[in-house]
């Protein structure tokens, strides 16, 4: 279970589950499975289920956390919550929701779904679309479709739907599969962290 956690941590960047099919001008205006960006974590999980639900996937100084939300779950199998450690308010920064696939062209038609659903409501968001090899799973693909709003993705509001292929190698050495993951992101400062040295898993 904690290389699955590793490895749906390591995806850097199912229907999206939106309140509303009105055009966005906020990412915090949606939610996975119920929650957004910006909102408390306090709302949908208790103080006491957030500690025991920490991932511990970072040293104990980390600036952020992984939680793994224990609420009900409608639409994904896994979904993680990312907050500040020492934050007694636990506000959201990154929402990360995943279910896996059986293989990439199931995966292509799923994403298609949510990204045609993406564009609809994030008309005035910039979008951007590509393919890399994953930086840990050095044979395995990613495929992102992303959108947002500010001036570098990487550090603004944001959301993407991904399909990472894993290499069938790769997922016997690991027993991981191929995974369809929606992820929101609220502001710059978790997407500078992220790409940190406090970032890399313990």
């Amino acid at each position: 279970m904690r290389r699955l956690l590793a490895y749906l941590f390591l995806v850097l960047v199912l229907i999206f589950s939106f309140q509303s099919l009105s055009k966005a001008d906020d990412i915090k205006d949606f939610q996975i499975e119920g929650m957004s960006v910006g909102d408390s974590l306090l709302d949908y999980m208790s103080a006491k289920d957030i500690k025991n639900n920490d991932l511990n996937l970072y040293h104990s100084k980390s600036k952020f956390i992984g939680i793994n939300f224990s609420g009900n779950k409608n639409t994904y199998e896994y979904v993680y919550v990312y907050v500040k450690r020492n934050d007694k308010n636990y506000k959201i920064y990154l929402i990360r929701a995943a279910n896996i696939v059986k293989n990439k062209n199931s995966c292509f038609k799923i994403k298609k779904k949510i990204v045609d659903e993406m564009k609809s409501l994030f008309q005035t968001a910039t979008f951007q679309e590509g393919k890399q090899k994953h930086y840990y799973y050095k044979k395995s693909t990613q495929y992102i479709s992303q959108f947002y709003y500010g001036s570098d993705g990487r550090y603004s509001d944001g959301a993407r739907a991904e399909c990472l292929i894993i290499n069938k190698d790769i997922a016997q050495k690991y027993n991981i599969g191929s995974s369809i993951e929606v992820v929101l992101q609220y502001g710059g400062e978790f997407g500078r962290w992220l790409e940190s040295e406090d970032a890399r898993p313990s």
